[in-house]
């Protein structure tokens, strides 16, 4: 992720990042106020005073009362709010959020509690939880700008459990399960996609939406590689590998994603 109800507000939205939300918050007894100034400030209207304690930075009063309380609620914010938190959607998760989140129909449009066990090829969000309570990290792409991180719940199990990926723009992980997950580039796919006849390895729905988001972004035809608008490309594309076992899988699930979002899923099989 000091006695005014201002600041009060402002410490009580950070509850649970600390023992003590008010322990680092400057005193009204320590700040540089004359009376004049505290005399003006209680003859305000209240809520005026308020909006103007938790109004952007760039645009909180640089002095008198009102600038004390709001370089303190600044100050409150930065120092335990935000820090570990993946809240929902955009007005403030740690991931970022377009607000909208995925539309009705979505894929990932349902939303569970943390810890819902889900059948393998099913795809939810889980929202307003830590990373940290997601379990351990073991894979992130693009590497040198970890856009999205793949989750482990229990590193080591080979049975079908929870794994989840954050960097999404609604704020939320996605959550899957399976015995085994990877990321794999839009490199790596045409690599394979385009050393395969079509009668060998047929387009799958998100073969065929990744071809859509090629011609978007690449300006390319079907069936032709990215070239070299490849790096824009990847710095926000990437494939989810999901297995339901270790060993031979006949089908797996594949998931799309691109620009904070989840373009398509699917079912493939050999």
């Amino acid at each position: 992720m000091g006695r005014f109800a201002a600041i009060i507000c402002v410490a009580g939205l950070l509850a649970g990042c600390a023992n003590d939300p008010l322990q680092d918050v400057p005193r009204l007894s320590d700040a540089d106020v004359s009376e004049s100034e505290l005399q003006a400030a209680m003859r305000a209207d209240p809520d005026a005073t308020a909006a103007n304690v938790s109004v952007e930075p760039s645009q909180a009063p640089k002095s008198g009362l009102l600038g004390f309380l709001g370089r303190a609620a600044q100050s409150a914010q930065s120092e335990g709010g935000t820090s570990d938190t993946t809240a929902a959607p955009k007005s403030g998760g740690l991931f970022g959020a377009k607000a909208s989140g995925p539309k009705p129909g979505a894929p990932d449009f349902q939303i569970v509690d943390l810890g819902a066990r889900l059948p393998y090829g099913s795809l939810a969000r889980v929202c307003n939880v830590r990373p940290a309570q997601l379990g351990t990290r073991v894979e992130r792409y693009p590497e040198n700008r970890n856009t999205y991180a793949l989750y482990d719940s229990q590193p080591g199990n080979t049975a079908p459990h929870t794994f989840y990926v954050t960097g999404f723009d609604d704020g939320c992980a996605r959550q899957f399960t399976a015995a085994l997950s990877m990321f794999g580039s839009p490199e790596t796919h045409e690599q394979l996609r385009y050393g395969l006849p079509s009668q060998v390895q047929p387009y799958s729905q998100t073969d065929a939406a990744y071809e859509k988001l090629k011609s978007r972004v690449c300006r390319v035809g079907q069936g032709k590689p990215c070239g070299s608008a490849m790096s824009r490309m990847a710095r926000d594309t990437v494939f989810v590998s999901v297995y339901e076992r270790f060993g031979s899988n006949p089908a797996w699930k594949t998931i799309l994603l691109h620009d904070g979002e989840v373009v398509d899923t699917d079912i493939r099989s050999n």
